[in-house]
C-alpha cells in the first residue's frame, strides 16, 4: 500500500519534465523561425538589427579590399629591361647586374633562401632596411637596392670583382677579416659562378687568385723496349779458391752424414 503514491509521484515528475521539455523545444523552433523570417525580410526588422547587419557587410568588404592583390609575375625581358635602366642610373655594368640576378635568384622575383634573403637580388631584411626598401619582393625597389648596395661594395673595394662579390655574398666584414675571399666554399663557389656568366676570363682569374694555379700532373717516361728479349745470360763470375771449397763443402756437408749412418748400419751385427 505505501508503494503505490511513491510511483505515481515518480510517474507524474517525469510527466511534467517530458511537458517542459517540449515547450522549450516549440520555443526553439518558433525563435529559429522566426529569426530566419526576420533576416528574408529586413523590413521588419528592427532599426538596431539592421544596422548592426549593415555594419557587418560593411566591415567585410572592407577586409577584401585590405587583402593584396596577387601580384603579376615579370618576365625575363621585363627584368632585363629594368637591369639596363637601374644599372645605368648607378654606374654599374648591366652584365653584371643580370649576372647577380641569375646566381642569387634565377630571375625570380618572389624567391627566398633558407637565411630570409629576398626578391631578385637576394636581399636580406636587415639589408634591405639600411637601403630603405620597403618591399624586398617587388621588381623595381629590390634592383634600386640591390644595385646601389653593389655600387658601394665597388667603391670600398677598388672594383675588385672578387673581392666585390665576396663581400655581397659573405659581408664585407668577411673580406676585410681575411684580407680577401673569404675560405667559405659557398662563398668562393658563388664568386666563380657569377664571374662565368660575366666574363669567362676573369673567372678564371679569379679561380687561380682562390685556389691557386691548377696542378699539371707530369706523364712518367716513356719505357724503352728492345726486341733482344729475353736477355743474353751475363758471363759466369770466376771465384777465388777459397770460395769455391767453401761453396763444395756447403755442397758436401749434407750427404756426409747420411753416408755415414749407411755405412754403420751396414756394419752393424
Amino acid at each position: 500500500m505505501r508503494n503505490h503514491p511513491m510511483r505515481n509521484t515518480n510517474s507524474s515528475s517525469r510527466g511534467d519534465d517530458a511537458a517542459r521539455q517540449r515547450l522549450l523545444g516549440l520555443a526553439a523552433l518558433a525563435l529559429t523561425l522566426g529569426g530566419g523570417y526576420a533576416l528574408a525580410h529586413r523590413e521588419t526588422m528592427p532599426a538596431a538589427l539592421v544596422q548592426f547587419a549593415a555594419d557587418a557587410d560593411a566591415a567585410e568588404e572592407t577586409e577584401s579590399n585590405d587583402e593584396p592583390a596577387v601580384r603579376p609575375k615579370p618576365t625575363t625581358a621585363e627584368i632585363l629591361a629594368h637591369i639596363d635602366e637601374v644599372a645605368a642610373r648607378h654606374r654599374v655594368p648591366p652584365r653584371l647586374v643580370a649576372a647577380i640576378v641569375a646566381v642569387e635568384s634565377e630571375f625570380n622575383p618572389h624567391a627566398v633562401s633558407r637565411r630570409g634573403a629576398q626578391g631578385l637580388m637576394q636581399l636580406m631584411p636587415a639589408t634591405a632596411a639600411s637601403l630603405d626598401v620597403q618591399d624586398s619582393f617587388d621588381m623595381q625597389e629590390n634592383l634600386d637596392g640591390g644595385v646601389r648596395h653593389l655600387r658601394v661594395l665597388m667603391g670600398r673595394f677598388h672594383n675588385d670583382l672578387p673581392l666585390v662579390l665576396a663581400a655581397y655574398n659573405a659581408g664585407d666584414r668577411a673580406v676585410i677579416a681575411y684580407h680577401g675571399v673569404p675560405p667559405y666554399p659557398q662563398t668562393r663557389r658563388y664568386v666563380i659562378r657569377v664571374l662565368r656568366r660575366y666574363d669567362p676570363a676573369a673567372a678564371r682569374e679569379a679561380a687561380a687568385r682562390i685556389y691557386g694555379p691548377p696542378h699539371t700532373v707530369t706523364p712518367p717516361p716513356p719505357q724503352i723496349v728492345t726486341l733482344n728479349w729475353p736477355p743474353p745470360p751475363a758471363r759466369p763470375v770466376v771465384l777465388g779458391p777459397w770460395r769455391e771449397s767453401a761453396a763444395v763443402r756447403a755442397d758436401a756437408a749434407p750427404t756426409l752424414p747420411t753416408v755415414q749412418i749407411t755405412n754403420q748400419i751396414t756394419n752393424s751385427p
